[in-house]
C-alpha cells in the first residue's frame, strides 16, 4: 500500500494549504521584490515531497511572510546520499538540506556546515528548550554541539497484529514504562508461533539488524568504552542479550534476516514486527494493528530512532535567513503538518502530543511513537548512540555487514560475531588515534566552531 493511498485526502489538504500561503507562500515561483530567498530540499518519493510542500508552505505563511523570506522548494535529483553530499564540495547544496544523519558529523569536521548554537540560545531567534522533545536537542550533536535540527524523527517500535494477539489472549503493554520483562517477552512469542512438524506457519516476532543496538543497550552496554578507544558490547550481560535474541531465530519463533518480515506481517503470517513509520505506508489494509514497545533486554526497554536532518551549508548566500527558514519548519503549523501526515515524531511536544498525531483508529497507542523521544525512569528511550568515524564503523560491522547477515541468518556463533566485529572496531580506533575529544579537536583544526563558547545541549 502506497503512502498516497494510506493517507487518504491528506494530500488533498496539503495542496489547499499551499494554495492560501499568501504572497511567497508557494514552493515555486518568482521571489518578491525585497524578499530574501531560501532554498529547501529533501530526498523522498513523490509522495512524500507533496508533503514537504505541504509542510513548506504552512511555515511560509505562519512566520516566513512576516520576515519577508521565501521558502522555496527545490526537486532532489537523487535519493543517492553519496550524490547529495557532493553538493557540499560543489557548494551547490541548497540553503537548507536535508542529508543522511550519519554524514553530519563529517560534514560539521569538514567545515561544510554552519553551527546553529548561537542562533538557538538567541533571545531573539532562538527556540524555546522546554517546548521540545528530548531528543530534539540530544539526537545528533557533534561533540555536543548543534550542526543540523531534526524537526522530526522515525521512531521504531513493535507493530503488532491485534486479532493475534487477541486469539492467544495476550494484552500487549501499551507504554515505555510497562515493558514486557525479556522472559515475558519470549513467553509470548512462544504463544503467538504456530508450529507443526517443525516447520512454522507463523512466527511470533520478525526484526532487522538494527534492533542488535538497542537489545545490547538494553543490558546495560555501550558501543564504544567510556573513553572511546575500545569498542564496547564486551559485558557478559550484552552477550547472553544477544544470544538469547538470535535463539528466537534458532528455534523457529523469528524468521531469519533474508525473510521479508513485512510480507509476513502482511499475510498474517507475523504477530509482532520491529519497524520505523515509515513502514505504515506500506501495511495491508487487511490486518489490524497496533504499536507496543520493544521488552527489557533485560535492564532497559530502548529503541533506535532515524533522524531526518536538515543543515545549512556553509555556501548558502544568507546563513541567518537559512536559519530562520529551518526555525520556521521547527514551528507549530509546519510541525502540526508533521503530526497530521506522520512524517515522524514532531520535535515540538504540542505537535507531537496533539489529537492530530495520537488519534487514529491505528494505531490506538500512537504515543508508544512519542514516548521513544522522552525519558523512561530518568533513562532516555532512544539509545544515545555515539556519533563519528568509529561510530560509522561500528554499525558498518556490527549492523551493516555479513556479520550480522550471518548472526540472524544462524550461521554465525554469537561469540564469534561480536569477536570479529569488536576486533574490526579496535583496529579502525587504533588507525585513527581515535580517543573521547578527537572529534573536537578535528572541529577546532578546520575552523567549524564558530561558537566554541555556545552550545544548547549544555543549558
Amino acid at each position: 500500500m502506497s503512502r498516497r493511498r494510506f493517507l487518504g485526502g491528506a494530500l488533498a489538504a496539503g495542496a489547499a494549504t499551499a494554495g492560501l500561503a499568501g504572497c511567497g507562500g508557494s514552493s515555486s515561483g518568482a521571489v518578491p521584490k525585497g524578499w530574501t530567498k531560501v532554498t529547501f530540499m529533501s530526498t523522498g518519493d513523490s509522495a512524500t515531497q507533496e508533503l514537504f510542500k505541504d509542510m513548506v508552505a504552512a511555515a511560509q505563511k505562519d512566520e516566513l511572510d512576516a520576515q519577508h523570506i521565501k521558502l522555496a522548494w527545490e526537486p532532489a535529483p537523487s535519493s543517492d546520499w553519496a550524490r547529495i553530499m557532493q553538493f557540499f564540495v560543489n557548494g551547490t547544496a541548497a540553503d537548507v538540506q536535508r542529508i543522511d544523519d550519519d554524514r553530519v558529523y563529517a560534514l560539521a569536521t569538514d567545515n561544510k556546515i554552519h553551527q546553529l548554537d548561537k542562533w538557538l540560545l538567541d533571545k531573539q531567534d532562538g527556540l524555546s528548550k522546554a517546548k521540545y522533545t528530548d531528543t530534539f536537542w540530544t539526537n545528533n550533536t557533534v561533540e555536543g554541539y548543534k550542526f543540523s535540527l531534526e524537526p522530526y524523527l522515525s521512531a521504531n517500535t513493535l507493530y503488532f497484529n491485534t486479532k493475534l494477539f487477541d486469539q492467544a489472549g495476550i494484552q500487549p503493554p501499551t507504554s515505555w514504562a510497562d515493558a514486557w520483562s525479556w522472559d515475558d517477552f519470549v513467553s509470548a512469542v512462544h504463544k503467538l508461533t504456530v508450529r507443526s512438524g517443525g516447520r512454522t506457519s507463523v512466527y511470533g516476532v520478525g526484526f532487522p539488524a538494527n534492533v542488535i543496538q538497542p537489545q545490547r543497550y538494553g543490558a546495560g552496554d555501550e558501543a564504544l568504552s567510556p573513553d572511546q578507544t575500545e569498542c564496547g558490547f564486551t559485558s557478559k550481560a550484552a552477550y547472553e542479550s544477544i544470544d538469547k535474541l538470535v535463539d528466537l531465530i534458532r528455534k523457529g519463533y523469528a524468521p531469519t534476516i533474508d525473510v521479508d518480515i513485512l510480507t509476513l506481517f502482511n499475510s498474517g503470517k507475523l504477530a509482532m514486527m520491529w519497524n520505523d513509520m515509515e513502514g505504515i505506508a506500506e501495511l495491508s489494509d487487511n490486518v489490524t494493528w497496533d504499536l507496543m514497545p520493544w521488552p527489557k533486554a533485560p535492564e532497559y526497554a530502548m529503541t533506535k530512532n532515524f533522524a531526518r536532518s536538515f543543515v545549512i551549508p556553509k555556501s548558502s548566500k544568507d546563513p541567518h535567513a537559512a536559519y530562520l527558514a529551518l526555525r520556521a519548519i521547527c514551528g507549530p503549523a509546519a510541525q502540526a503538518v508533521i503530526a497530521k501526515h506522520r512524517l515522524g515524531v514532531p520535535g515540538l511536544k504540542s505537535a507531537a502530543t496533539s489529537p492530530a498525531f495520537t488519534h487514529n483508529a491505528e494505531p490506538k497507542h500512537a504515543d508508544v511513537w512519542t514516548q521513544t523521544m522522552e525519558l523512561v525512569g530518568g533513562k532516555p528511550v532512544a539509545v544515545p548512540f555515539p556519533r563519528g568515524p568509529v561510530a560509522e564503523k561500528w554499525q558498518s560491522v556490527f549492523t551493516n555487514g555479513p556479520l550480522e547477515n550471518g548472526l540472524l541468518s544462524g550461521h554465525l556463533a554469537t561469540k564469534s560475531y561480536l569477536k570479529q566485529a569488536q576486533q574490526q572496531v579496535n583496529t579502525e580506533i587504533k588507525r585513527r588515534n581515535w580517543h573521547k575529544g578527537a572529534g573536537l579537536d578535528q572541529l577546532r583544526k578546520a575552523g567549524s566552531l564558530t561558537d566554541p563558547d555556545s552550545k544548547i545541549t549544555a543549558t
